[in-house]
């Protein structure tokens, strides 16, 4: 009689399989979490699934990916696009937020249709307020800025796809080092044992033993992906400040040119 496939061995199947798309794989892990009864995989699964973004889980460090920031306008007569943003281009509640680094945290299938859909592109994610911030920036110079982006190429966002299935395959390779031979589902003890050597963040903000390589930058933003001339925008960790920064300056922009008009 031939043997049941297990869930183990379904994961193990299509996470080796390159073709494969992770987001399937990823709910089998919800899956093998539940079954299992471990809440810190079933987290990480759940985020790499839908994303970072207005949630209390950290970003994983293998998430934050070194990219330009540049920006599209014009200066008299002259149009520019591409155009690097200095940290002295940037308004001062800006700085610390926005740079040459940023945090990545859109879903894996977000991150797998962009790349399947412009392969050879940078990709181009918004800042938050990025309108806004392009009309203070053109206050107080003769140069207009139109727009903000951070251009990523598309090997950096492959990088973090191939981060989270090594993790995954580490995940069934220290499932099958703790389970005994004939065993067909692991027991919540061995989750939880194989867990100790894979980069992961709980749901409880605490991070799993990390052993896992792991490309580790600084960055302090963090975006959601578009393409070509589509910007999404996400939500930095200060967004309040630079949201009441804004709104003040503008209402000081407003008010100026009200008193002058009287």
């Amino acid at each position: 009689m031939r043997r049941r496939r297990s869930r183990l061995d379904r994961l193990e199947r299509d996470v080796l399989n390159e073709s494969r798309s992770l987001a399937p794989v990823l709910r089998q892990v919800i899956a093998l979490g539940g079954h299992a009864h471990s809440e810190p995989l079933r987290t990480w699964a759940l985020r790499e699934l839908q994303g970072y973004e207005g949630t209390d889980t950290p970003i994983p460090d293998y998430r934050r990916l070194s990219a330009p920031l540049l920006m599209d306008g014009t200066a008299g007569m002259y149009q520019f696009r591409g155009l690097q943003v200095s940290m002295f281009d940037l308004p001062d509640f800006a700085r610390d937020d926005l740079g040459a680094e940023l945090r990545l945290g859109q879903g894996v299938g977000q991150i797998e249709s962009l790349l399947a859909r412009h392969p050879d592109e940078a990709v181009k994610l918004g800042p938050p307020l990025a309108a806004e911030l392009a009309v203070f920036m053109s206050q107080s110079s003769t140069r207009q800025v139109h727009r903000l982006y951070w251009a990523v190429h598309p090997s950096a966002l492959e990088g973090v796809l191939d981060q989270v299935r090594t993790r995954l395959v580490q995940l069934v390779g220290e499932l099958r080092a703790a389970m005994l031979k004939g065993q067909q589902d692991p027991t919540p003890e061995q989750v939880a044992q194989a867990l100790q050597s894979i980069s992961i963040v709980a749901g409880d903000n605490s991070s799993v033993t990390v052993t896992a390589p792991v490309a580790v930058t600084h960055g302090r933003g963090s975006a959601q992906a578009s393409i070509a001339e589509t910007t999404r925008r996400p939500v930095l960790r200060r967004l309040p400040i630079v949201w009441t920064s804004v709104a003040a300056v503008m209402a000081a922009i407003a008010l100026t040119a009200w008193i002058t008009w009287i």
